[in-house]
C-alpha cells in the first residue's frame, strides 16, 4: 500500500514482534490492518480516502465525519443508517 496511515507492532511474551501497515475507513473509522497479498478493502473515489472492505461493498460515500455530524444534530444511529443505506 502506497500511503498507508498507520504502522502497528505487536510484541509478544516470547519476544516475536509482528509489523503491520495500517488505515483508518473513513466511512466508519474503523481501523484496518493490511496483510501482505490480502485484499485491502477499497477506496472511495467521492471523498478520495481508504475505507473498509464492508463500506466498500455498499457502494455509497458516507464519511464518517457526516455521521457525527448528524448524531451532532440530534438523529439516531437508527436515521443515520437509513441514510447510509439508500445512499
Amino acid at each position: 500500500m502506497r500511503n498507508p496511515g498507520g504502522y502497528a507492532i505487536w510484541t509478544y511474551p516470547d519476544g516475536k514482534n509482528v509489523e503491520q501497515d495500517s488505515f483508518t475507513c473513513a466511512h466508519c473509522n474503523q481501523v484496518v490492518f493490511i496483510k501482505p497479498q490480502a485484499d485491502l478493502g477499497g477506496f472511495c473515489i467521492k471523498c478520495m480516502k481508504n475505507v473498509c472492505g464492508p463500506c466498500a461493498d455498499l457502494g455509497v460515500c458516507h464519511p464518517f465525519e457526516k455521521k457525527v455530524e448528524a448524531m451532532e444534530k440530534g438523529k439516531t444511529w437508527e436515521q443515520i443508517f437509513k441514510e447510509v443505506k439508500n445512499g
